[in-house]
């Protein structure tokens, strides 16, 4: 492994940055984070290239930046990587960015050290943009209504959908301890963000666009999205760390499991192996299928009707099951 570094005291922040090629795109987050009006940071740059470009603009910027950089060899899975960074992080706080990424303002490191000094949470996230590289297109993702009040009741509704977003959009407190889930490739941030506050409860969010978020078409996540070789196991296996009664305790965690059955049509335990995942399966999930079984295709995919027909699900197996 190797490593370039910069010595520097204990900083506030340690940004951590897992890389993987795309020079041009580590350039511009590397500009944006020079451009920062506040200091006290440390970069740690861990990366999974096969040729040495992210090396040479981590050398390139080594004189305006306090960077350690670290050549995985061989390279790892994505999940390795983030926890490289993290593994070395020496910051009060660490601040993940992807590759892909930029802060969106010279002000926004500011913002979110301003917000870390004064807080007694430990994990911070702010909105977003949303920047669409083949048609420059600007979405903007923030938390508000239904979306907020579902992640201040109970940070376990994350299971149906995942309102705090990228991992470029959050902060969190350097634990040392909690690390991604190498075994998941599409729910590993969501299942670090909810092992990450159960063990520390409580958020800050910062409704400020901080931070903006790089989507392309070429993007490893594009492979995982509606597959159910990767979507059916990892969602079923992160289910399997919490106790089995959590499925009908929750509605949104049972949304989730609806949603995997209605969006994948399985049919049963051979659909669920067949899909990879060779767990035990939650006592709910048949009751679930057979009910669906019951329902027109066309209605089950309209969104409002299936919301509908899942909360008379989530009642009526509450009264028989549970």
């Amino acid at each position: 492994m190797l490593c370039l570094e910069a010595v520097n005291e204990r900083p506030f922040i340690s940004i951590c940055i897992p890389t993987y090629k795309n020079a041009v795109y580590v350039e511009r987050l590397l500009h944006s984070i020079a451009e920062q009006s506040y200091t006290d940071f440390e970069i740690v740059m861990t990366d999974n290239s096969p040729d040495n470009s992210v090396e040479q603009l981590a050398k390139q910027f080594s004189g305006r930046l306090p960077i350690r950089y670290y050549k995985n060899d061989p390279p790892t899975e994505m999940a390795e990587n983030f926890n490289a960074g993290l593994k070395k992080a020496t910051g009060k706080w660490i601040k993940p960015m992807h590759d892909d990424d930029w802060f969106a303002s010279p002000a926004s490191l500011e913002r979110f050290a301003g917000v870390a000094s004064q807080t007694a949470s430990k994990f911070i996230f702010s909105a977003c943009k949303n920047v669409y590289a083949s048609s420059g297109k600007v979405v903007d993702e923030a938390l508000a209504g239904s979306r907020k009040e579902m992640l201040e009741e109970n940070h376990l509704n994350l299971f149906h959908l995942n309102v705090i977003g990228h991992p470029s959009a959050v902060m969190h407190y350097n634990d040392g301890s909690i690390l991604y889930d190498t075994s998941f490739k599409w729910v590993v941030d969501v299942d670090f963000y909810m092992r990450f506050l159960n063990r520390y409860p409580g958020f800050d969010y910062i409704p400020d666009f901080l931070v903006n978020i790089g989507i392309d078409d070429n993007q490893l996540s594009n492979k995982y999205y509606k597959n159910p070789a990767v979507e059916v196991p990892e969602y079923l296996g992160m289910l399997a760390k919490y106790p089995p009664g959590l499925v009908l305790g929750n509605q949104y965690v049972f949304h989730m499991l609806w949603d995997l059955v209605r969006k994948f049509r399985l049919k049963g335990a051979a659909d669920i192996e067949q899909c990879g995942y060779h767990g035990a399966l939650p006592g709910v999930i048949n009751g679930i299928i057979q009910y669906q079984e019951n329902i027109p295709r066309i209605i089950l995919k309209q969104p409002p009707w299936s919301a509908i027909l899942m909360k008379k699900c989530f009642r009526q197996l509450n009264k028989t099951i549970g």
